[in-house]
């Protein structure tokens, strides 16, 4: 995902004429908007640098229902994701961003954002056992949708439908999917767009 929107060892805590401009261009959020999160974040976070279980609670809205274990999972997931300097603890910047990509209008990034969502060891590469991971945490998101295409895709459980993925996202049979041809999968097909937007 890269954080383009931090200089590095920027501290957020008070925010300058700066960093609203340039938070402002990036990710095209209001000040307002700014400054709310900024208080919601600070107020979880109050030294600026935000652990797991704070990120949940923070992105709660944004998260598909899921029992407590896949929750949590899922939290995992979606905090190596967000979490893009690997220090181990998410920054305002990288906060905020997250919030870009969960919503944004832009198809592309969208897919881009949910690769990096399953990619858990970040090699740019999607294996089964990824795919087949976040497909578990979905589970009760899935049953929840009304969506012929993810019902017969998910019918059979996580380790069918990851097969079945599989089939339609490895164009180059390399055994993994790689970051073009998940968005390529995600543009062409809604059963995919639909079994990971949420």
């Amino acid at each position: 995902m890269g954080n383009t929107t931090q200089k590095h060892n920027e501290d957020y805590k008070i925010l300058t004429n700066d960093i609203f401009k340039r938070f402002h261009l990036m990710l095209g959020f209001s000040e307002d908007f700014i400054r709310t999160e900024h208080q919601k974040f600070y107020a979880t976070a109050n030294n600026g640098r935000s652990k797991k279980s704070q990120i949940e609670e923070l992105l709660h809205d944004y998260l598909p229902p899921a029992t407590r274990k896949h929750t949590k999972q899922l939290n995992n997931s979606l905090f190596s994701a967000i979490d893009t300097n690997d220090d181990g603890y998410v920054d305002f910047g990288e906060y905020l961003m997250s919030l870009k990509f969960f919503q944004t209008e832009s198809p592309t990034e969208r897919a881009d954002f949910v690769f990096r969502i399953i990619d858990k060891d970040g090699n740019n590469r999607l294996t089964k056992r990824e795919l087949e991971h976040i497909l578990t945490c979905l589970q009760e998101y899935h049953k929840s949708l009304n969506d012929s295409g993810v019902t017969e895709m998910t019918n059979d459980g996580p380790k069918s439908a990851t097969e079945r993925l599989f089939q339609k996202l490895d164009q180059d049979s390399s055994g993994d999917i790689n970051v073009s041809e998940f968005v390529d999968g995600w543009l062409k097909d809604n059963t995919i767009r639909t079994l990971f937007t949420f």
